[in-house]
């Protein structure tokens, strides 16, 4: 035993002390010891073809084998899938969805007569992933307005196509929905165009009939005033020629009567003239005859009394007997004609037209085109657009390359490996064949020894991941993320971890018997918990949380969110600095418990 150690501690004390006394030895001597175990690692390594084999060869053979596996289950495979299809409908949505599944290249289309045929087909024969039903009436129906459903058989054995060729089913009834709702939205947009566009053409009338009819009554009164004067005018020219025309006829009319009259008046006075005669020459007569009457009566003496009395003249009307003392006067003409146009006289001729009232035009109210748009409007799909870390929008359900899950996944594990053999194994040996014993020989510390074998493996673990993930990116296409030489701080990190976890595994293990199986069984463990063979998201919640205190789990995100997530070299910063941390505590504990295990 060294002076340097103290016996009596333990633990951190310990190890404290065995580090102190191992470094206290010439500096010189530790460079030299630390490269001779570097470079007795890389010797060892060239003679052992198994060694390299595991380390480079194994890891591609088994990735290539998961990753071509489990292409499909990631989204980002090539495989195919048969698809049997029943068309009961033969109309233009079962039409459709025929196309638009040959337009998939994953899927290959058989086309069936028969449900039981489809069904045996996929259940008996497994000829086809799922047998896809479309029943009568679907176009009819849709068209229609109704929900339609297709009929899907399918294999519960053979989940995972099942649920790929159900995706695609989802996402084609989403396309055929939403160029449904396509055309009704656009044939409701044509509609309410052309609804706007007469209802505008509507209002223009309406406004051209309330201007026309505005114009109308103002034309009305207008003509009506103008209608007034030209009635009165025409009613003055009528009255003033009627009046000339009665005045003419009245002038003609007494003139004639005034010549008829005159005419008359002399015949009268003529006539008058003889009878003032007459009754004269009757007077004489009468006075005449009463003298004959006297002689007579005087010649008969006394037989006068026998005469008989002579008939009487009979007594001439007292007009007659004055008729003659006055002439027959002529009618006053001119005053008679100046009576008559007195009476002629001219009308006031204040023609009023009454005014025409018209029955007030009901209003006729504009048209809600607004609501028009509201209510004339189908409902749109809801959809979603994938988009990577950068922003690019990519395909829907297009999944990522399994290799970029598998490289990285069986890289850490068989990192693991190598560090169990490559460290673990290799110490147990060394042990047993004496080659430490030698190492001290040559003045070699134990310390020394076990950083020298740490720094060799570390630098082992870096250079296979780094080959590993050049054969990834040549034969597999993986993705190096948006900052490739961002992938050396994770691979440096787990390197780190892994090789300071193989001298815990060699300190716990007594035998290379009892070291190989507890090593294979938790590097195993915490490469599959960690999420590197699959997903960590398919684990429950509670193993995810486990797996936080594993580095494997903390590699794998670091890998995945620049690989597949395509984050920035930022985002393997923390995970890496975690791994760091996990490495120096390997590294403590492990040289805590490994000299215990290997110190003489």
């Amino acid at each position: 035993m060294r002076p340097g150690w103290v016996a009596e501690t333990v633990g951190g004390t310990r190890l404290a002390a065995f580090l102190a006394s191992d470094f206290r030895v010439n500096r010189t001597a530790m460079i030299r010891a630390v490269l001779l175990a570097i470079g007795k690692e890389f010797r060892l390594l060239r003679r052992d073809p198994v060694g390299l084999f595991m380390l480079i060869v194994a890891p591609i053979a088994v990735i290539a084998a998961a990753g071509f596996s489990l292409s499909s289950v990631y989204g980002g495979g090539s495989s195919s899938y048969a698809v049997a299809v029943v068309d009961e409908d033969n109309g233009e949505i079962s039409r459709a969805v025929i196309d638009a599944l040959r337009s998939k290249p994953s899927l290959v289309v058989l086309h069936v007569d028969h449900r039981d045929l489809a069904r045996a087909m996929v259940r008996e024969h497994k000829q086809a992933i799922v047998a896809i039903i479309i029943p009568a009436g679907t176009t009819a129906a849709f068209e229609g307005g109704a929900s339609v459903r297709l009929i899907v058989y399918a294999d519960p054995v053979r989940y995972l196509e099942t649920v790929n060729v159900e995706l695609e089913l989802a996402h084609l009834g989403r396309r055929i929905n939403q160029a449904a709702n396509d055309r009704a939205r656009q044939a409701l947009a044509q509609a309410r165009e052309r609804l706007e566009r007469e209802i505008a053409e509507a209002n223009h009338g309406a406004d051209q009939a309330r201007a026309a009819i505005a114009q109308f009554a103002k034309t009305a009164q207008h003509s009506r005033a103008q209608l007034d004067a030209e009635i009165r005018q025409q009613l003055e020219t009528a009255v003033a020629s009627t009046r000339a025309q009665t005045e003419q006829a009245l002038n003609s009319a007494i003139t004639e009567l005034s010549s008829q009259a005159q005419s008359q008046v002399a015949s009268q006075r003529a006539l008058l003239g003889q009878t003032r005669d007459y009754l004269e020459r009757l007077k004489t007569t009468r006075v005449a005859f009463e003298k004959w009457l006297a002689d007579l009566q005087e010649l008969a003496g006394s037989r006068a009394s026998s005469i008989p009395p002579p008939p009487a003249f009979p007594e001439p009307p007292p007009d007659l007997l004055t008729i003659g003392n006055s002439e027959p006067a002529a009618p006053d003409f001119a005053a008679l004609r100046a009576r008559l146009k007195k009476s002629i006289a001219t009308p006031d001729l204040n023609v009023h037209i009454p005014g025409v009232e018209f029955p007030p035009l009901p209003e006729i109210p504009a048209l809600p085109t607004q609501a028009t748009k509201v209510s004339a409007t189908v409902p749109g799909t809801i959809g979603f657009a994938e988009v990577d870390s950068n922003g690019v929008e990519v395909s829907p359900l297009s999944g990522f390359n399994a290799f970029d899950l598998q490289v990285p996944g069986f890289a850490v594990t068989f990192l693991l490996i190598g560090m169990l053999m490559g460290v673990s194994l290799a110490l147990i040996d060394e042990r047993d064949w004496g080659t430490l014993d030698r190492l001290r020989a040559a003045a070699a510390p134990l310390g020394a020894t076990f950083a020298g074998k740490l720094l060799a493996r570390f630098v082992i673990g870096f250079v296979q991941m780094a080959v590993l993930f050049a054969a990834g990116w040549v034969f597999f296409g993986i993705s190096l993320g948006r900052a490739p030489l961002a992938l050396v701080v994770p691979c440096a990190a787990i390197a780190f971890a892994g090789a300071a976890f193989g001298l815990v595994v060699a300190g716990i293990g007594r035998t290379r018997d009892a070291v190989l199986p507890v090593g294979a069984i938790v590097i195993m463990t915490m490469a599959a918990v960690g999420g590197c063979w699959w997903p960590i998201d398919f684990e429950p919640g509670w193993m995810q949380k486990a797996a936080l205190v594993v580095p494997t789990t903390w590699a794998m995100r670091a890998f995945n969110d620049l690989m597949i997530r395509g984050l920035s070299a930022s985002s393997a910063l923390v995970p890496s600095a975690v791994n760091l941390g996990f490495g120096f505590l390997y590294m403590i504990v492990g040289i805590a418990i490994s000299r215990r295990r290997f110190a003489p």
